[in-house]
């Protein structure tokens, strides 16, 4: 199959590399290839993380001229740093949730609007803006915006992977509460970019 490239940007400790792995072994559920690497900084000093899932025909785990289908920005300025990068008709799906980045707040710096920087970026269409945070929170821990995210994504009908996979890569990673409060997480993404595709 074709090669889907997904990108997943933004702070340490934010669960991208999770999300990233629930991603690739909901694919190898699946039957599916899959391929992913990680670049990451350190949490504790609000370090940029950036994971690379590519499901299909790859054999590398970085995209070809680092194009992508789908951005999954867990942090707003991360997800600005990486727009150049993808392809003009994939899906951006950001947290709206603002992590000041280190480099930021050692210059004692105001954190930058963000709002329409991405009409100064060509080929961009279209980003879904999701309250991740608050809809974790809702589900029962903010911990559990990364499977908000993924349950988002999951209601565009976009990803490689499909629902019953992510349970699947769920049941395996989690047990007992926590288990519950993903799997709800990832219902509660997946009305509220239903809604969100809806009004558009």
């Amino acid at each position: 199959m074709k090669t889907f490239n997904i990108i997943i940007t933004g702070v340490g400790g934010q669960g991208i590399i999770t999300a990233g792995t629930l991603i690739s072994e909901a694919a190898i559920k699946m039957g599916l290839n899959v391929v992913m690497s990680e670049i990451h900084g350190l949490s504790q000093r609000g370090g940029s993380v950036n994971v690379e899932v590519r499901i299909g025909d790859a054999y590398g785990p970085i995209s070809p001229r680092r194009k992508f289908d789908l951005v999954l920005g867990f942090e707003p300025i991360e997800t600005m740093r990486i727009l150049s990068t993808i392809n003009s008709d994939a899906r951006v799906i950001m947290n709206k949730e603002k992590i000041t980045p280190i480099s930021v707040s050692l210059k004692d710096a105001e954190y930058p609007d963000v709002n329409g920087m991405a009409l100064l970026i060509p080929g961009i269409k279209k980003i879904y803006e999701i309250d991740a945070g608050d809809i974790g929170n809702q589900a029962g821990s903010f911990r559990s915006a990364n499977t908000v995210m993924i349950g988002a994504v999951l209601s565009l009908g976009i990803l490689p992977v499909d629902e019953k996979s992510i349970i699947e890569a769920l049941n395996d990673r989690f047990s007992g509460k926590m288990l519950d409060i993903n799997l709800k997480a990832m219902k509660l993404g997946m009305e509220a970019m239903k809604k969100m595709d809806a009004s558009l």
